[in-house]
């Protein structure tokens, strides 16, 4: 198993309370877990973290999530609005599907590496690929953001936000030595 790199930080430097959620994204094994404030594991379910980089690139432009502790800030609920049917659906939101948690970074981590806009979401590739807008898409690369069903964001992440904050910790592999 490679090395990976993660927060330097936990989110009860930042007020974790009952209430909020953690969740926790290994890009090597390709899942989110999520845990309650007391650690209690609620579920695992498939994540891609990756960019169009090397596997283990997360330094550059459209690379992988830069590893590190984020917290969900905006929400944007497009399956709430737009609803199940892909015709509905205008090309420019099929790449982020049903539903877009805008992270905020809590370490630095988007700005020392030159990024910006790292969001979990759901949908196809870049160009609106067949199967966006469905419940259980392909999991395709993206610039960067961590990628998920739309089902499992509906169903079991977006449930969080209500009930507190969501903290997310993104591990990555550490970059080869060159």
């Amino acid at each position: 198993m490679p090395s990976l790199v993660g927060p330097t930080k936990t989110p009860h430097e930042f007020g974790f309370r009952s209430g909020d959620s953690h969740l926790v994204i290994n890009d090597h094994s390709e899942t989110l877990t999520a845990f309650d404030f007391s650690g209690k594991k609620l579920f695992t379910i498939p994540c891609l973290a990756r960019g169009q980089g090397a596997d283990n690139e997360w330094q550059s432009r459209n690379t992988d999530t830069p590893p590190g502790l984020y917290k969900v800030g905006s929400v944007w609920r497009d399956y709430e609005k737009l609803g199940p049917s892909p015709e509905s659906v205008p090309h420019e939101l099929r790449p982020y599907g049903w539903y877009t948690l805008d992270l905020e970074e809590l370490e630095a981590q988007e700005r020392r590496y030159g990024r910006a806009g790292i969001a979990i979401h759901g949908g196809g590739s870049a160009l609106g690929a067949r199967g966006c807008w469905v419940p259980v898409q392909p999991l395709l690369s993206t610039h960067g953001c961590p990628r998920v069903h739309n089902a499992d964001l509906r169903d079991k992440i977006v449930p969080l936000l209500a009930k507190g904050t969501v903290f997310v910790s993104v591990y990555q592999e550490r970059p080869q030595a060159t």
